[in-house]
């Protein structure tokens, strides 16, 4: 099967799109009856065939400069002409030219079968006004609503704000107690998803202002005030099921954290921010089978196809109320689309198959194969999860990883690790799930499971589909011991960062069980896990141009003692400046010694600052708010993730900062922009990856350069979409990039790390001194991590789930030395 995939186009989900791509190219790659072709939209709507080394790529920004030099370019004539040549094409675009028809009347006018709704489908539902009517003149019940153009807001934005702040609520439901009259209003751009430019705010002038001017901040187009919806929000997927009839999956429930009344971007996308998701909803049979119902009404409706995303309330009176309609929802690894699925038995093969059948005239997404992996095939214990504030990053790990594994053939378990350093098998179902509580809850809820299970059989008897595939992907062990988790193992993957799983325990505990593991062994692990152990280490080696940064170790207790000691007149300015004297540092920075993932993590520029930051360390604050003069359109300061549970030991180094700012240029962060950024930079922050190829040991990948104003966030490291990486040697000639690219490797290799790792160090561009910050020596392995697209830019290029397989196959490779070959053939 020849299959053209499209994605990338002129909106702001465009990056969301590159996160929807990686499903798709990572089955299709791994299948060898597929024949994959992707093919780029830039914001000009200038065509690019995709090189696989950035299907990968975290943002859009990631490449695009770099397609225009490398004669990648297509002109229409030439997209269509490879278009007829496919036997289908996906168009994963979301918002303009995806979602609502552009491309696919192209694909239509050239003849070629496509996944998804037709154009004038996708048109009508991608402008919210104009789904309103439809599913008004339809029966369905809408919010009030006003579209707002912006040469009319040009024209007179006061008259109109005070008009929109007197909407009249038709459904009778907004009447949370959060405003002076207790009104509330919505405020979202008319045509796009993914909540870019989407806020709640009290329905009052000044507030509307500052919400509609922050939505055209994100479009080109009208933006759309509407009345907010006191109620439950929900989520569900349907698809064409059997003979080609609308079925919805079972929806999900969106628990905002108190006090929060917006769905944004970041709670979408970043797994683990404090939304809580409940697949089903948690309501009644009849409640559920109603709003189920009611979304595949919605769907046929307005005319759609193959697969979409209804969104609405159900609210406090009980009305089933549709708000938004997802044409080409996202289709992230962990998206709702796949998680839904899951629970009745579709895993992402048979979908993303489906998916294409249908496209072909398959009446109906099929559902065919088997969802646990190939029989015959090495059977791989992912352990994810752990009792460190790296744990829902570990999710994310442990559930890509176990996926990519799949789709290259391994029989994958896997095992959620909790607080208590307990081990649970759980299915995929629920390693799907955004948080680690919410499966931490499951698992010790078997009347929950129960009704879920009940949801499951319901829905999947909907669509003809057989009980066994669901009936693994709904599976839930009990909690065990690490040796009976290990048991029936072949190879343990350690999805965990951070704690026990990356300071060596685990690796000692597997060591003495006879089992083969990834990554460095225990002594290795050990050093790599405590910054001060890594800093103290990279000294004594004494490598030429590299370095270690200045550090002064201490303890929750001590920085108690200093901060009495702040609560005297120019207390904390004293303690600055003998901590900047102490470190021949002119900036500070604090960060925990052992936890890593960017929590806790804060440049100290400031006296107040520091005393403000060491205070939140000791009341263990769940995060630190920032500098109140950098908030967002929204409003929003700027915060920083602090590690829960909170580390007892804490460090305070010299911060790599410029003696003048050096500030971001605005818009895309991409080579062209960036490049006057890098040359006036002194201090270039770097991550590089080391992986052991064959014949030729561990080997360090050339260094990404990380494109961050101050400490690199935890959004910036793991949320699709966000944060840029490109490699620094289209920055610096190429013997400079090897220079510092050997260096790295040097240090991995001095300290003792086996089979793969990630580096992070500050380069000094004028002294020539590369100081080493961490080793993540069991790091981060998400689908948005550049860990993946380094290698795919290595001169031995290979897709995530191949780098995935060498990773193994070099620990089984060091089990073989440990162990020797009998003890290890009788392990494995």
């Amino acid at each position: 099967m020849k299959v053209l995939l499209f994605f990338g186009g002129p909106s702001e989900e465009r990056d969301v799109s590159a996160g929807s791509i990686k499903p798709w190219v990572t089955y299709l790659q791994a299948d060898p009856t597929a024949e994959l072709t992707v093919v780029f939209i830039d914001r000009e709507l200038r065509a690019y065939r995709m090189p696989p080394v950035y299907f990968y790529a975290n943002t859009c920004a990631d490449f695009e400069t770099q397609l225009r030099t490398l004669d990648l370019e297509l002109d229409w004539d030439e997209v269509a002409a490879l278009a007829r040549r496919q036997d289908v094409a996906v168009p994963l675009i979301h918002g303009a030219f995806g979602e609502d028809g552009a491309l696919q009347r192209r694909l239509e006018s050239w003849g070629v079968p496509y996944v998804f709704s037709t154009p004038d489908a996708l048109e009508g539902t991608l402008d919210k006004a104009k789904c309103y009517d439809t599913l008004t003149a339809a029966g369905f019940p809408v919010p009030a609503r006003r579209r707002v153009d912006p040469q009319a807001w040009a024209a007179d934005p006061d008259g109109l704000a005070a008009d929109l702040a007197g909407l009249t609520p038709s459904l009778g439901t907004s009447r949370p107690a959060a405003a002076p009259d207790g009104r509330l209003l919505a405020v979202k751009p008319l045509s796009g998803g993914s909540s870019f430019g989407v806020d709640v705010v009290p329905a009052t002038p000044e507030d509307v202002t500052r919400a509609v001017e922050a939505a055209f901040a994100t479009t080109d187009g009208a933006v759309l005030v509407e009345e907010y919806l006191d109620g439950t929000e929900f989520s569900v997927v349907v698809l064409d099921g059997p003979g080609g009839r609308p079925t919805a999956l079972a929806p999900t429930e969106v628990e905002k954290p108190p006090g929060s009344q917006v769905y944004g971007t970041e709670e979408k996308y970043l797994h683990g921010s404090g939304v809580l998701h409940h697949t089903p909803m948690r309501v009644g049979d009849a409640v559920l089978h109603d709003i189920r119902h009611r979304a595949a009404e919605a769907f046929a409706v307005l005319g759609l196809r193959h697969m979409a995303r209804i969104d609405g309330f159900l609210t406090t009176d009980g009305t089933i109320v549709v708000t938004d309609v997802n044409g080409i929802g996202g289709m992230g690894f962990s998206s709702f689309v796949f998680q839904q699925a899951a629970m009745v038995g579709i895993d992402h093969r048979r979908l993303i198959m489906g998916l294409l059948g249908a496209a072909l005239g398959a009446a109906g997404v099929t559902a065919e194969g088997d969802a646990t992996g190939v029989d015959g095939g090495r059977r791989i214990h992912v352990v994810l999860g752990g009792p460190t504030s790296e744990r829902q990053v570990s999710r994310q790990s442990g559930c890509f990883v176990g996926l990519s594994l799949l789709a290259s053939g391994n029989d994958v378990r896997f095992h959620l690790m909790d607080l208590q350093s307990r081990y649970t098998e759980i299915g995929l179902f629920y390693v799907l799930h955004h948080d680690v509580e919410e499966i931490q809850a499951l698992v010790t809820d078997p009347v929950r499971r129960a009704a879920i299970e009940a949801v499951s059989r319901d829905v999947r008897a909907e669509f003809a589909m057989p009980d066994a595939p669901a009936v693994t992907a709904l599976a839930m062990g009990h909690p065990t011991s690490l040796a009976e988790a290990a048991q029936g193992a072949d190879f343990i993957f350690l999805a965990l960062h951070g704690g026990p799983g990356e300071d060596g325990r685990l690796q000692l505990a597997l060591d003495r069980l006879g089992r083969p593991y990834n990554g460095s062994g225990p002594r290795a692990a050990d050093v790599a896990g405590d910054k001060v152990a890594t800093a103290e280490r990279v000294r004594a080696l004494g490598l030429p141009g590299v370095g270690a940064p200045a550090q002064r170790p201490v303890d929750v207790f001590e920085l108690g003692e200093w901060l009495e000691a702040m609560d005297v007149p120019g207390g904390a300015t004293a303690r600055y400046r003998a901590l900047c004297d102490e470190l021949g540092a002119d900036v500070l920075v604090c960060k925990p010694a052992t936890d890593g993932c960017s929590t806790g993590v804060k440049i100290l520029k400031r006296p107040e600052v520091m005393e403000r930051f060491f205070a939140a360390i000791v009341s263990e604050l769940p995060e630190f708010v920032g500098d109140e003069a950098r908030a967002d359109l929204r409003g929003r300061t700027p915060s920083i993730a602090m590690p829960v549970p909170a580390p007892k030991r804490w460090l305070v180094e010299r911060a790599f900062v410029e003696p003048v700012e050096v500030e971001l240029p605005a818009g895309d962060l991409n080579l062209e922009t960036l490049g006057p950024w890098f040359a006036a930079k002194r201090y270039v922050e770097l991550t590089a990856a080391v992986l052991d190829r064959p014949g030729r040991g561990l080997v360090a990948a050339v260094p990404s350069v990380t494109v961050a104003a101050d400490e690199l966030t935890l959004q910036q490291k793991f949320q699709q979409g966000v944060g840029t990486n490109l490699s620094l040697d289209l920055f610096v000639p190429a013997g400079t990039a090897e220079s510092v690219r050997a260096r790295m490797e040097a240090v991995a290799r001095a300290l003792g790390i086996e089979g793969y790792a990630r580096l992070d160090a500050f380069w000094d561009k004028v002294e020539d001194v590369v100081y080493l910050l961490e080793v993540n020596s069991l790091c981060g392995l998400t689908e948005a991590t550049v860990f993946y697209s380094q290698w795919l830019a290595d001169e031995d290029s290979e897709p995530p789930w191949a780098v995935l397989d060498r990773i193994v196959e070099a620990g089984l490779e060091r089990f073989v030395r440990a162990h020797g070959d009998d003890r290890a053939t009788r392990a494995v």
